[in-house]
């Protein structure tokens, strides 16, 4: 009998098993009529660029930076967009700094205090070119987009902390793939 019990709770916990329908995410094996979105997101939250931070303000983008750009890369199919405003790049808001103040990224303070979707920018002139220097908030590294003209079409050429250019991004999505592998170290 001692046997017996532990064969009958098996089989029973096997065909309460077996009974149950298997849950699928994918579309085609589902009995239910909604289609299932793949990549679908919650919608983000829209930046605030009126939110107030100490020591920093509203930087206005300069209008030869603004609009829709496109870039790829040597192994991509497609260009992926990058969008300028007067305030934003790709929905982080830029700020400058206007008091004298170090920002550590170190500081559980600061993480706090200077949390969301923000970044620091500063433009100069640099070679003839103007050069909008961005990094996040309270990290090291610089993007910096100059501005240029490659082979008769508009363009940010990108570079790092350096400055020196590593790709370029352009008005057109057609061009951005193009010139994909193009090898944009050599533009100085």
């Amino acid at each position: 009998m001692k046997k017996l019990i532990p064969i009958i709770l098996a089989s029973l916990l096997l065909v309460g098993c077996s009974q149950q329908k298997p849950q699928s995410h994918n579309s085609s094996s589902s009995t239910s009529s909604k289609p299932v979105k793949k990549n679908a997101s919650p919608t983000a939250p829209k930046p605030d660029i009126h939110k107030k931070y100490p020591g920093l303000t509203l930087m206005t983008i300069p209008s030869q930076f603004r609009g829709t750009w496109y870039r790829s890369d040597p192994f991509s199919k497609n260009a992926r967009k990058l969008v300028i405003t007067d305030h934003l790049v790709n929905n982080s808001v830029l700020y400058k700094k206007t008091g004298k103040f170090k920002l550590d990224h170190n500081s559980a303070k600061q993480n706090k205090e200077y949390a969301g979707d923000i970044s620091l920018g500063r433009v100069m002139q640099k070679n003839g070119q103007t050069w909008l220097r961005v990094r996040d908030i309270l990290g090291s590294v610089d993007l910096i987009y100059i501005t240029g003209n490659f082979k008769g079409h508009e363009c940010l050429y990108l570079a790092y902390s350096s400055g020196d250019i590593h790709s370029a991004i352009f008005k057109d999505a057609k061009t951005a793939l193009k010139y994909r592998k193009y090898d944009f170290s050599k533009v100085n």
